[in-house]
């Protein structure tokens, strides 16, 4: 059946502060390969065939004011305007290097207008790259997809990042407006954003890391707070992620997702949302996740769909008076671009699957996997026999479920998936290979999980340090809510590590934490998490400045005295200092060393750049990272997340009611904990006895990594 522009498109239009054109029509004029003039009565813009950028872009009823920012241009002289940014195999801007690109259009009368640009696979560049533009009548949104075609034959490949950029209107586009950017980030967040001039202009030499920038001494916007500019602190969590924006006195401009079926590495994946007054919409990328690439299939002809993704614009007028209003106009377009994506005859070509009975939904139960507070306990299909963090061939998909461990997950392309489940706040993965889903029918998995703890009881443990919920908010630094008091009033802590002092801080300590799990004599437990900062770095010299002082390595003016008396203290006043061993005090009872042979130590990495040394009692066991992730310098909470379990026999204990000393020491720049957890067991933690195959185990003499080929605790 043909797609009909549906009534509440018009209506929607109304809505959002637009006149409608009674007469309005899709045309395209393709006369100048540098300037192709396409309309659909709401948009008109300009588009580049040899190079694939949208370099100008109107509403219709603002015929004066371009929503693309004519100041930055490119090769041939246009503004740079709308574009992809990807990096791969042989590839990096708009497309591979060295091919020349070809395009074309369809136009389907007056229901919508498909036009592509393509860059065909050479000897030197495996895929065949092409990135679509959709556009239906009286609509004021973009969509696009991009695909990427990869044959049997072709040398293997891999790519890093699938990334629109729209370099919006720096004077018309002022701050920014996310939503639910994190599990602990809930609601609103609305910035304001510095001005270009403030930040490159004024005082370029400022840049104190790439992509950071020290604001200290500049005059900043009106209503902007913020101590530093960094893009990585712009990013949101895909647990929640429907839509963001950028808005100004008249105008707004979205990034729609209306599904994140085609994006990679699971709901936890942060991705960037905006770089200054850059709209993003990243689909694919290794930012703070340093392993995760789009790698497709050696030795078989594949095409891999990126969307589409919406590009969405309004204005303030009729019943649209707020920001918020702005962004629910946004999202009111999602049920409307299903439907324009299931009669799309391009994209159809390219194996889209349409929404409804030509897709299946999945409602598992899983006994011991339920919450009762929402967003915390989750089910996810991904490619099977993969970590959720490392899929990326195949379509993703995940649901919160309920009290029950009940979820339902609709809308899943046939396929064959993996079903995986956690609870935030437990210890544990639930992963089980071969769940099939059929076109129109549902299917019904019925599995238990059982949180992975050690200790005979089940949750005896000696003590534990944190909340096992895959991300260090909860510590010292770790504040991830914009606009809170951090180090610095109206700070924001994540804005960049430099915004707050770990040397003074833990100066009591002499650059240590001392952390006392449980009472030991006199001295009570801790219980503070504060007294916990959450990245133990390697070294700690941030790229600081003052007003007076215009070198980005001021940091050495204001360390604290005492870091160049440490042990292997280096650098102008010790700024290069490896940070010193952390420590962790307790006790045990006669009742708890009873308890069995083995000390188990977990340790949830939020975020890992270096090796971790755990010491229990002067015995030493070394974890040699794996998978590493950059996030502690990129201002993140989480990147690639990994659980290791160190384990010693008992008699590495002292005497029950004696002082036991935990020593945590790192290499390199450092890592993030999630959480830290001490049991006492008899069977211990050998993948072998437990089954449990989603953490690393090292003991003496053993090392044996997480084992994500394998289904696992169900």
């Amino acid at each position: 059946m043909r797609f009909k522009l549906p009534i509440y498109l018009f209506a929607a239009l109304l809505l959002c502060g637009l006149p409608l054109l009674a007469h309005a029509q899709l045309t395209i004029n393709t006369t100048t390969a540098s300037d192709w003039k396409i309309s659909n009565g709401s948009l008109t813009m300009d588009w580049d065939s040899t190079t694939g950028n949208v370099w100008s872009m109107y509403l219709t009823a603002y015929p004066s004011d371009d929503l693309v920012d004519g100041t930055h241009t490119g090769g041939d002289g246009n503004p740079d305007g709308l574009y992809m940014d990807n990096t791969g195999s042989n590839m990096s801007g708009y497309g591979p290097s060295g091919v020349t690109p070809t395009a074309s259009y369809h136009q389907d009368g007056q229901i919508y207008l498909d036009w592509w640009i393509s860059w065909a696979a050479s000897s030197s560049s495996p895929f065949t790259w092409t990135v679509h533009y959709i556009l239906q009548p009286n609509d004021p949104t973009l969509y696009s997809y991009v695909v990427a075609n990869h044959s049997s034959s072709a040398a293997s490949a891999n790519m890093g990042q699938v990334q629109y950029v729209y370099r919006i209107n720096t004077t018309d586009f002022v701050n920014t407006y996310s939503v639910n950017s994190g599990l602990n980030n809930l609601g609103a967040t609305s910035i304001v954003l510095p001005s270009q001039a403030d930040m490159w202009t004024t005082d370029p030499g400022r840049a104190v890391e790439n992509a950071a920038v020290d604001l200290h001494g500049f005059s900043l916007p009106s209503g902007f707070g913020r101590e530093f500019f960094t893009k990585y602190d712009y990013s949101s969590y895909e647990y929640l992620h429907q839509a963001h924006g950028v808005y100004g006195s008249t105008f707004g401009a979205w990034t729609i997702v209306p599904s994140t079926e085609s994006y990679i590495g699971g709901p936890m994946k942060q991705n960037l949302i905006f770089t200054g007054n850059v709209l993003m919409g990243e689909i694919v990328s290794n930012h703070l996740d340093n392993e995760i690439n789009y790698v497709p299939v050696q030795g078989t002809n594949t095409t891999r769909i990126f969307g589409p993704v919406g590009f969405h614009f309004n204005a303030f007028g009729g019943s649209i008076s707020t920001p918020a209003e702005m962004y629910q106009d946004a999202l009111n377009t999602i049920p409307s671009a299903l439907t324009l994506f299931a009669n799309e005859g391009e994209l159809d070509g390219q194996g889209y699957v349409a929404n409804g009975s030509e897709r299946g939904t999945v409602k598992p139960t899983i006994s011991g996997a339920g919450s009762s507070s929402a967003n915390t306990a989750w089910a996810v299909l991904s490619d099977q026999k993969k970590n959720i963090q490392y899929s990326s061939n195949g379509n993703q998909y995940w649901a919160s479920g309920n009290s029950s461990g009940d979820s339902t997950i609709s809308n899943v392309v046939p396929g064959t998936y993996r079903l995986s489940a956690y609870v935030l706040g437990e210890w544990g993965e639930l992963r089980d290979d071969g769940i099939t889903v059929t076109a129109g029918n549902t299917t019904s998995p019925s599995l238990t999980f059982k949180p992975e703890n050690f200790s005979p009881s089940g949750d005896s443990a000696i003590w534990a340090i944190g909340t096992p919920d895959r991300s260090s908010h909860e510590f010292l630094h770790g504040k991830n809510t914009y606009g809170s008091v951090g180090s610095c009033s109206g700070c924001d802590d994540r804005e960049f590590y430099g915004d707050w002092n770990y040397w003074a801080d833990f100066a009591s300590n002499s650059g240590a934490v001392d952390y006392y799990a449980t009472a030991v004599g006199s001295t009570h437990a801790t219980n503070n998490l504060n007294d916990w900062n959450y990245t133990q770095w390697g070294e700690f010299d941030p790229g600081l400045y003052d007003s007076s002082n215009d070198t980005t390595d001021n940091y050495e003016h204001t360390i604290p005295s005492y870091v160049n008396t440490l042990s292997g203290h280096s650098g102008t006043n010790g700024v290069t200092t490896p940070v010193p061993p952390w420590n962790v005090y307790f006790t045990t009872t006669s009742a708890q060393s009873g308890q069995g042979s083995h000390v188990d130590l977990s340790v949830g990495i939020a975020c890992d750049e270096s090796n971790l040394t755990a010491s229990l009692n002067g015995h030493s066991l070394t974890w040699n990272a794996l998978n590493k992730s950059d996030c502690s310098a990129r201002s993140g909470l989480s990147g690639y997340y990994q659980w290791v379990v160190f384990e010693w026999p008992t008699s590495d204990l002292d005497a029950a009611g004696s002082k036991d000393t935990l020593t945590l020491t790192v290499s390199g720049s450092g890592l993030q904990y999630d959480a830290l957890r001490l049991e006492i067991s008899g069977n211990g933690a050998n993948p072998s006895t437990t089954g449990w195959h989603d953490y690393e185990y090292i003991t003496s003499g053993t090392d044996t990594a997480a084992d994500d080929a394998v289904s696992s605790n169900y």
